[in-house]
């Protein structure tokens, strides 16, 4: 039950904020198998930070990319398809169930997402004029979680994740790097208090998770559902200005 109303939801999502063509968009497929699409830098000499954007379960590649004309210009800003296919243009990171009334994730299908979404920014700083210094992942519902799990396994890669709508994922705890560099990273968490889907108390504990290992947080709250508003995109594209 809990795994059709995300997917309700998010196809619901996908439709009302599908993207327009844009004049630089390019749809590509990686070597890792996974489907983006891409807006291009404006600035054609200097390295341009990178934004990947990850969408939710049951969504796909088109979803938050409809809110990537809010972004500098100067930034690459890229959507991933998940790799797993629930059903047309439908698409997840992993298998989530509710198991006596907790969430629980198939983490070896994370792994492997992960895996594969850590490769894909590899060829795309390789083949695009990327800032490596400057590279940013964030995400919705389950997209946030992917953001964050790849923010703290990989902050010699990732130097900031956004979070929109997600949680701490209890079995992506042995994951987290040891590096020094984990200390460094920054992370701008927004939540709704009119989500029941994931009540604010997700907020809550994944805040006190991320201070625990020294994460910087930039908070933003709304009175949205389980969704991303106005006020919170917003906010979101001011802080990727700290990145420039």
């Amino acid at each position: 039950m809990f795994q059709k109303f995300i997917i309700l939801f998010i196809t619901q999502l996908t439709l009302l904020s599908s993207c327009k063509a844009q004049n630089n968009q390019k749809i590509m497929a990686s070597e890792t198998s996974l489907h983006y699409v891409i807006r291009e830098s404006k600035d054609s000499v200097l390295k341009s930070p990178l934004l990947i954007l990850l969408h939710g379960n049951g969504s796909n590649e088109n979803d938050l990319f409809s809110l990537s004309n809010s972004v500098s210009n100067n930034w690459i800003v890229v959507s991933v398809r998940g790799p797993y296919q629930l059903a047309e243009n439908s698409y997840r990171w992993y298998d989530v169930k509710m198991v006596n009334g907790k969430i629980v994730i198939n983490i070896d299908e994370e792994e492997r997402s992960r895996k594969k979404l850590i490769q894909l920014i590899s060829e795309i700083t390789q083949k695009y004029n990327v800032d490596s210094e400057k590279i940013i992942v964030a995400g919705f519902s389950q997209g946030a979680n992917m953001s964050q799990s790849l923010g703290l396994s990989e902050p010699n890669l990732v130097v900031g994740f956004g979070v929109f709508s997600g949680r701490y994922v209890e079995e992506f705890t042995p994951y987290i790097s040891k590096s020094i560099a984990l200390k460094n990273s920054k992370a701008f968490i927004a939540y709704g208090s009119g989500d029941t889907m994931l009540p604010k108390t997700y907020a809550t504990e994944n805040i006190t998770k991320l201070k625990e290992l020294g994460i910087q947080i930039t908070y933003c709250e709304d009175t949205n559902g389980h969704s991303i508003s106005t006020k919170q995109w917003d906010e979101f594209s001011k802080w990727l200005l700290n990145f420039n």
